[in-house]
Parts: structure tokens; sequence; C-alpha cells
């Protein structure tokens, strides 16, 4: 089980993403990652986002978007920021990275989502399709 956070600031509509560079290919994800021994959906979300990005979430903060049912389950979350600075990577995260392994978190405009090449493409419309109302 994956658990990932759609981190979104209300007052800038904008997402916190982060921008992959990964052996020449180019793409976004969606903050999060695996689940350690028997973590919960929401325990591995905030963990990973606190390890990645050091922001610290509560179970409160989250509101469950959707699920994806692909090689394994990913739970996807929404948490509202405040935040308009943007967190340094950090973690196993930080420690992966180089030249050719970049983690870039960014804050991206909710308008500019339908343009990027978020991974899985799954998540990418259905996190459009809940901004668009």
């Amino acid at each position: 089980m994956r658990a990932r956070v759609v981190i979104y600031n209300r007052q800038t509509q904008a997402l916190l993403l982060i921008h992959r560079l990964k052996d020449g290919r180019d793409y976004w994800v969606v903050p999060g990652g695996g689940a350690k021994g028997q973590e919960t959906p929401i325990e591995t979300a905030i963990r990973e986002v606190r390890e990645e990005l050091q922001i610290e979430l509560t179970p409160k903060d989250l509101h469950p978007l959707f699920v994806l049912q692909e090689q394994e389950c990913e739970v996807f979350f929404c948490a509202q920021s405040l935040q308009v600075t943007t967190p340094e990577i950090s973690g196993e995260e930080q420690e992966r990275s180089s030249l050719t392994n970049i983690y870039l978190p960014t804050w991206i405009k909710i308008s500019q989502l339908p343009q990027l090449n978020l991974m899985p493409p799954q998540a990418k419309l259905k996190i459009c399709e809940y901004f668009k109302n």
C-alpha cells in the first residue's frame, strides 16, 4: 500500500508537487510513499510528508480523495496548507538525489495541472476533476 497527499493552498490556488528528473525522464508526482509494517494509509501519508517535506500533518488534516488499484493500492488524500514557501526535499529522497535523480518540490497553479506529466496518469485525471469544482 502507498499513500499520497495532494497539498493544496486555497489562497494561491496551488498544489505542492514533486518535480522528478530521473535518468532523462521528466515527470511530476504527488508527495507520499509506501507503508512500513502495519501502518494505516493515514499513518503512512503523515509520515511520508513529514519525511519528504518536513510538513507536519495530523489525521484531521487529511481528507480522502480516491484510491487507485494498479500494481499496488495507492490511497490519495488532500490536505490544505497556508504555507506559501517551497520546502526543501529531505529524508530518503534527499539521500538518493543526484545529478540524474532530482526531487524538486514545487508549487503548481491548479490551472497548470492539465499540462503536467503527472504520474500516474489516472491520478492526474482524478485530481484535475476534483479541483475543477
